[in-house]
Formats: structure tokens, sequence, C-alpha cells
């Protein structure tokens, strides 16, 4: 992969760019989702963002308008196509082909669209491709699903015609992986047959009124509607004015309109085709994240109940308590990527020393009610409430990671009714750019805050592709800048599996909240830290290359907070609790 061209010196930004062509539309929207795929595509995203940040010109600004308002525009209908349900749903075509490469089943519509790039398209035929190239591409997704290595998501197939004029763009998917209801709109047979693999993609034929369908959904004026229809029916501006009945000026101010709303420009064909495919990898992944397994040991954290408590404004923070409920308490904010779900190990300690351990979820991760105007401010006042609803007069507050602030400015307005904070792996800023090739936290931050509206789009995205493989593959990126890390994962793979349980359950419905705290840590605004009563501990591995040492230190000096005590353990990284468990619950308790 490539280096991360925004951390260099100006100058070698304007080298890598006078490189490259200057991306347009379609390169544009390539290079989020070939990442939204795969984090892996570092180097498409770079070399964009790295174009957006060289070029002042107006043609670049006319370009991040247009992606802006596609990611936006694929998002809401995503979103609209569960949120709505008196609406008319999307039709869809398909192909089942079994592990020989013969067609088991295909629909009318889709044997239509195919007909360009294949042979005979009847069942019981052999799939053949007239292009070698889309036979490779074929080959190559159906390979990476049969062998477990394209996680449990579909994969995106891009086939094009032996003239290079047309493409056909649809998912790749096991059948054993459709949605119930996905399969009951297709007609699938009830059960999916074994190693089947299913193409599924919009049914763009079953639009009888695309006038209709432009209007409800762009917002467009019903001129502008009739116009668009026309347009994609293949007419040039000249025709359809006529078919129309209207001036060919009058026809250029209509689309201008058009492209306006729609953020788009001669790409609207890819536009189309990629918001299709939005609202398509909604429906393919509509059932919820993989649950914890029911027949977990008593013993294990994932037994333990979420609960609930109602803020005064009706939003709801979800908890779950561990230990013994009359024992000292202890409130718990974990990572923006963690649920309240803790490792076995936790819970145990928990027990043997007599604590309540109550760790809750942010609003927007797990379970609770997303905030989307939440402040620091705001989060404090949250925590005060749900304090006094569980009755928590007295308490230590831990705070890890990206908790770091909020549980900071939860503890100033809780003053002293907080005796201690335990802060560990603290992180006060988001990291700063670094030169050579930066790790996934600092890739997020160091090119995400130059584009803020990306952010929840690629967040978005990402999600719609969770599964365990994929999460795994996450985990260890996440981890692959702290050596020490890296190899503590390779050695606990048990590890690994809790953290994907805690990522899962904290994005698993919705990723607002950590669109939200990410958009609050970007923010110069700190908060305002003079309420804070009770001593501040602060734990740190020597090795961790997420939040290294000394960056959390100079971190911690321009905040001005006193600290207590500092305790730092050598050669230990991000997760160094799992050497240190019992005296850190010990400090919790003490």
């Amino acid at each position: 992969m490539g280096t991360d061209s925004l951390s260099q010196p100006k100058a070698a930004a304007d080298d890598q760019r006078r490189r490259d062509p200057a991306p347009d539309l379609a390169m544009a929207l390539d290079a989020i989702y070939a990442y939204a795929t795969d984090p892996e595509n570092w180097e498409e995203m770079t070399r964009l963002l790295a174009h957006l940040d060289a070029d002042d010109d107006g043609e670049m600004r006319a370009l991040v308008e247009g992606v802006r308002q596609h990611m936006a525009r694929a998002e809401m209908l995503a979103q609209r196509l569960h949120e709505a349900p008196g609406e008319p749903a999307p039709v869809y075509c398909h192909m089942v082909v079994g592990r020989d490469r013969r067609i088991l089943d295909i629909s009318t519509a889709a044997a239509a669209m195919l007909a360009p790039c294949c042979g005979r398209l009847e069942p019981g035929t052999r799939l053949s491709f007239t292009d070698p190239e889309n036979a490779a591409r074929f080959r190559a997704l159906a390979a990476a699903i049969e062998q477990g290595r394209a996680g449990d998501g579909p994969a995106l197939l891009r086939l094009v015609s032996d003239t290079g004029e047309e493409a056909v763009f649809g998912y790749l998917v096991a059948e054993a992986q459709l949605p119930e209801v996905l399969r009951r709109r297709l007609g699938l047979a009830a059960a999916a047959r074994p190693n089947a693999l299913v193409f599924v993609a919009p049914d763009r034929a079953a639009a009888a009124d695309a006038a209709r369908m432009y209007r409800e959904t762009f917002g467009l004026t019903p001129a502008e509607a009739r116009l668009a229809a026309r347009l994609k029916e293949g007419r040039s501006l000249k025709e359809a004015a006529a078919d129309l009945n209207i001036a060919v000026n009058t026809a250029r101010n209509q689309i201008k309109g058009v492209f306006e709303k729609l953020g788009v420009n001669r790409q609207s064909d890819l536009i189309r085709h990629l918001t299709e495919l939005s609202q398509l990898a909604a429906v393919i992944q509509t059932e919820p994240p993989p649950r914890l397994d029911p027949a977990l040991p008593a013993s294990h954290p994932g037994t333990v109940p979420r609960r609930f408590v109602t803020l005064g404004d009706g939003r709801r923070l979800c908890y779950r308590e561990y230990g013994q409920r009359s024992g000292a308490a202890v409130l718990m904010l974990r990572s923006a990527l963690a649920s309240s779900l803790v490792r076995p190990g936790e819970m145990e300690a928990a027990a043997q020393r007599g604590l309540r351990l109550v760790v809750v979820e942010r609003p927007g991760c797990g379970l609770s009610t997303p905030d989307p105007q939440m402040t620091h401010e705001s989060f404090a006042r949250d925590l005060e409430a749900f304090a006094d609803a569980l009755g928590l007069e007295r308490m230590v507050l831990a705070a890890n990671s990206s908790g770091t602030l909020l549980g900071l400015a939860a503890a100033a307005r809780l003053g002293p009714r907080v005796r201690r904070i335990v802060l560990t792996t603290a992180r006060f800023e988001p990291p700063r750019p670094s030169k050579g090739r930066p790790g996934m936290v600092n890739y997020f931050f160091s090119n995400l805050r130059r584009h803020p509206w990306l952010l929840d789009s690629t967040l978005f995205i990402l999600r719609a592709k969770m599964s365990r493989p994929f999460m795994r593959s996450l985990v260890f990126h996440f981890f692959e800048k702290s050596p020490a890390d890296f190899a503590l994962l390779e050695r606990m793979p048990d590890l690994v599996e809790s953290l994907i349980d805690q990522t899962m359950e904290a994005v698993g419905e919705t990723v607002q909240g950590l669109v939200h705290e990410s958009q609050l840590m970007l923010q110069a605004e700190r908060p305002d830290f003079s309420g804070i009563a009770a001593p501040v501990v602060l734990w740190h591995g020597e090795a961790d290359g997420v939040i290294p040492l000394e960056e959390m230190q100079a971190q911690l000096a321009r905040t001005g907070l006193p600290v207590a005590e500092l305790r730092t353990f050598p050669g230990m990284g991000h997760l160094f609790l799992e050497h240190v468990r019992g005296p850190f619950y010990d400090a919790l308790a003490g």
C-alpha cells in the first residue's frame, strides 16, 4: 500500500498530483466505494484526498460537491428503504449458479441485462462470458466468496459489454447468506442450494413510472422529473424537449436543476448505478448483526442482560452491571468502538473485589439512543441523570481511550460524587499527521478531518459490510502500528473474538455515536475541567502504537489537567490491561 501523501510536505503532495491524473466524479466514487468495501484500499482514497487538498480550482470544488451529495443521497435512500415500509419496494433481478457454474435459476430481467456480456443464459446451461476479462472478474469474486475471503457480505461485480460501452453492476453473494426477506422478494426456493452463488442487481426496467420515482425520491419538480425520465430512456435533450413540447433552452434550464439536485455531472449513469447498488447492499444486509452465542456459559459476560435508563427527553442509555449490586460503584466508559460487554476476566475481577461495575453505552453506541446534538456538556448532563436513576451517590469513574474527554466532562459535572478518576490509554486530542505510512486511527482522523462530509457515509458503508471475518481483519489493521498489541492478538485468539463481539455490538445498530464522537473530537473546543474534585490516575502502556506514550503526554500537557499518578508499563501496548487486570481492579476498589 502507498504512503499517505497528506502527511508529506506540500511539495511532495504537489508532485504526487502531477504524476496522477486529476480524478473525475466516477474515479472519486470508485475510490470511496473501494475503501468502504475494504479498508485495505487506502491508496485509492489517499490519492483522491490528496487531489482534493492540493487543488483549489472550481472544477475540483464541483467534484467535491458532487461526491458529497451522492454519498448523502446514497445513505438516505438506503435508510429510507427500511424506514418507510409504506413505499413501493425496489425490484431486483437475479441469477443463481451452482458450483459447476451451471445456471440454476435466472429471471427474465437478469437475462436481458446480462445478454450483452454472456453466452446462452438458460437454466441448465453453463455460464459463459464473451469477454475474458469479465470471466476473470467473475471467477475471482466467486473464488473469494467460496473460500471465505469475501466475508459474509456481498461482493460488487462489474461487467462490460464487448463494445465497452455498457456496464452491468450487481452483487455476487452466497445464496446461503441472502436474507429471507430478499429470498422471498426474488422468488427463490425456500432452502438455499449448497455452494450456490446469486447475482442480484436492480431491475431498471421495472420502474414503469420513472417520473414518479424521480420526483418522490430526489425531490424533482414534476417538469424536471418528466425530463429526467425521458433522458433515462436514452433520448437526447433536443428529442426530450420536442416530446415534452418545450423549448430546448427550457430543457437546458431544467436539466441544470436536475443536476444540482442529484449532485452529478455527465457521469449520471454511474451515479444512478451506485445509488441503486447502495439500496441493494442495505437489503442484502437487512438482517441484524450476529448475536452472541445463546449457549454461552452462565459465567460469560454475554449472559448479563442489557438494561436501560430513560432520560428526560425520552432517549435511553443502555448499560450492563457486573459484580455485586451492593458493592462500591465503578462507572466505566469504554472506547467508542466498544459496547458494554467486558472480558470474562473483568467480570470475575469485579466480583472478587465486591465491586458494582456499571458499563454504559454512550449515545449512538450499542443500544443507546443517538444524540445528534451531543456535546461534552450534554453528555455530562446525561450521565448525571443516569447516575441519579441508578442511585450512584459515590463512585469511581473509569474512562478508556476515546471515552477520556467525555468521562472528564462528566466527572466535572458530578463533582464530589466522583471519588477517583482512572484513565487508561487516554486520548485527549485526535492524532496529528505523521510522516510515513500512518496507522488506521491516524489515517482516519488526518484525512477525514479535512473532509467531514465523508465520515458518516464511509462508516455507513463499512457497517453494511460488517461480518466476523471482516471485523477480524479490521481488528488486526487497527493494531498494525502497535507491534506489542499485534503480537498479543496473535497469541490470544479469544481476545480477538472478544474485541469483535464488543465492536459488533457497539456499531451493530447504528454508527451515529462513532460519527458524533469523532466530530466532537475534531473540534478545537475542549471541555472545562475546573469542576473536577477527584484525583486523576492515568495508566498507559509504553509500547502503545495506537496512542504513543509521548503523544499522550504532549496532549495531557496541553490540557493543563493535574494528574495525581501517572503509571506506565514497559513493553506493553494499547491492550496493556490484559497483563495487569488484577492491579487495575485493585486500583478501582481502593
